[in-house]
Formats: C-alpha cells, structure tokens, sequence
C-alpha cells in the first residue's frame, strides 16, 4: 500500500541579490509503500535537504505534488501545518533538537503535550517505548547529562511516541560515533520491522546499506536507484558505494 507520492517535484530559489533563478529540485518523483525503508543519498547541494524540507512541510515545491496517504500537503493550511505534523510527521535530526531547560521525560512528552493528550495516555505510550530504547533509566536527566548516542535515542523516542505515519531522518548517524551510529542504525533496523517507514537523508553508505531501497539525487534529479533484495549489508555498502562514486563522475 502507497503512503507517499511525490509527483514531478520542483523547487526554484530566487537570490535576493541576483536575476538568476536556482533550481534546487528539477522533477523528483517517487513512491514509498507503507512499511518501507528508504535512505537518499547524494552529494551536498544535490537537492536531498530541500526535499526532505518539503515532505516536512517546511517549505513548499514550485511545482509538483507530495500526497501522504492521498493527502496534498500544498492544501493544508498554514495554521494547520504544526498540528498535521505533530499527528503525522517524526523528525530526528543530525543535532537531536533537544530543550536542555527539559527533563528527557519531558523532551519525549513534548509534542504530546502540545497535541493535549491525556496524562494517562502519555505514559502509557512512553513506558514501553524507552524500554525498548533502553533510555528507562535517564528520563529525569537532562540533555546535557547524557552521551550523544543517548541523546540521539531520546530524539527518536519523541519522534515515535505520536505514532506517526513517516519518520523523517536527516543525517541521524552524522553527530554520533561509530559505536553509537551503528546502534541507532540497529534500532531503526528494528522499528521498521515492526512496521514503522522511514526516510532517511544520509551521506554514508554504511548508513544507507540498512534501507530496502537508495535513492541517489544529483543535481535536483533522482540519478539511480538501488534495490537491497537478497543482498548482504556487505554486499549492499559495495553496490552503493560504486554507484556514489559513478554519481561524482556522471552528468545527469
């Protein structure tokens, strides 16, 4: 089942201090079926930032559609934007996004809050989800407490705990040390088996390896893309290497 479309997506910059106009995205399109795992990669400037902005709604294409669940996120009013994407919508972010004035507790509780959900239901959503994280034991903490791999596993938790329908993850592993990293990746690795999609940006191809499907953008176009199939993650770390090295190389 489809959750996302996004048809022939463009967006055009104009420079304050210039008549030249900038086409960061020239006509991406894509689906992503409920369920899926899906990493972008591509070099900086090649448009992956702007695209993730736009399925966030936090900026609008020139042209082109984004359709989650058949919705079209162009049509959602502006006063209606922050609510459809505390109900939808999970971010985590290279740099966690988390208030140091907040307990973890409260970070995670946050877009709760802001949505007036009940007391009895928060907790009840957080109980087995730090479980899970393994993050039970810091939620009276505050962020500047806690290691970077813990703070990124905080940022996830907030992301999860309003059920959303896509989790959008910018460079989640580019803060982190390896260690860390691979820990994050394992947990995305487990929540998509329980059936969470996700769409993450990332500029490693360790990273990418985790996902069913790569997306590679150059220059505002998606280049190519690879499938893992039966692949090994070895395997897979190769095939999207070589392709990223193609893509340094290759004119659109």
């Amino acid at each position: 089942m489809t959750l996302l479309e996004v048809e022939h997506l463009k967006k055009v910059y104009q420079p304050r201090l210039s008549n030249l106009q900038v086409a960061a995205l020239k006509d991406i399109t894509f689906t992503v079926d409920n369920g899926e795992y899906i990493a972008i990669m591509g070099e900086s400037g090649s448009g992956k930032s702007t695209l993730l902005n736009i399925l966030a709604t936090l900026d609008q294409a020139s042209s082109g559609r984004v359709l989650l669940q058949k919705k079209d996120l162009s049509r959602i009013p502006e006063g209606e934007l922050a609510k459809f994407r505390r109900e939808h919508l999970g971010f985590v972010f290279q740099d966690f996004n988390l208030l140091d004035t907040f307990n973890v507790k409260d970070n995670i509780f946050l877009p709760l809050v802001l949505s007036r959900v009940a007391v009895k239901e928060m907790k009840k959503r957080i109980e087995p989800l730090v479980k899970a994280l393994q993050i039970d034991e810091l939620l009276n903490k505050f962020p500047y407490e806690i290691s970077g791999g813990q703070k990124q596993r905080v940022a996830v938790a907030r992301a999860l705990i309003t059920k959303p329908d896509l989790v959008l993850a910018d460079e989640p592993t580019g803060a982190l040390d390896s260690r860390s990293a691979d820990a994050l990746l394992q947990l995305f690795d487990q929540i998509n088996r329980q059936g969470q999609t996700i769409l993450m940006v990332t500029h490693s191809a360790i990273a990418a390896s985790h996902a069913q499907r790569v997306l590679f953008i150059k220059d505002g176009q998606i280049f190519h893309q690879l499938y893992r199939s039966d692949n090994s993650q070895e395997e897979f770390v190769t095939r999207i290497t070589e392709t990223t090295t193609v893509l340094l190389t290759k004119e659109v």
